[in-house]
C-alpha cells in the first residue's frame, strides 16, 4: 500500500481528477484545504525573513483561494494509475504552480473497508 498525497495549486482541476479516479476504480480518500508557506507569508503583516521576502515577487497576493490536498491509501498499481490521470488532467505537474504528487509506503493500516 502507498499513501498518495496530491497538493493541487490549481484547484479547478480537482473535480475532474476525482471523477476520473472514481471511474478508474480508485475510491476513498480525504480532501483538505491547505495553504503553502509562501502564500501564508504573502498574506501576513509580519516582515518575512530575507529569503522569503525575495520570493514574494513570484506570488500573486490577490489569489485568495486555498490549495487542495488529497490523501488516499492506494495500491502500487493504483498509485501509477492516479499519477497518469492527474498528469493528464492538469497537463503535467511539471508546469509551474500546478501541484505536487508524492507517494509514501504505508507500513501499517487499519480501518479500510474491504
Amino acid at each position: 500500500m502507498q499513501l498518495l498525497i496530491l497538493i493541487l495549486h490549481d484547484t479547478g482541476f480537482m473535480d475532474e481528477i476525482l471523477a476520473e479516479l472514481m471511474d478508474a476504480g480508485i475510491r476513498g480518500g480525504t480532501l483538505l484545504d491547505c495553504e503553502g508557506v509562501l502564500q501564508a507569508i504573502a498574506h501576513t503583516s509580519v516582515e518575512p525573513p530575507p529569503i522569503f521576502g525575495a520570493l514574494r515577487q513570484y506570488l500573486n497576493p490577490e489569489r485568495g483561494d486555498t490549495n487542495k490536498m488529497l490523501i488516499s491509501a492506494v495500491s502500487e498499481s493504483e498509485a501509477e494509475t492516479a499519477s497518469r490521470i492527474i498528469n493528464k488532467v492538469t497537463g503535467g505537474l511539471d508546469k509551474a504552480n500546478t501541484g505536487i504528487l508524492m507517494t509514501l509506503p504505508i507500513l501499517k493500516i487499519e480501518g479500510l473497508a474491504k
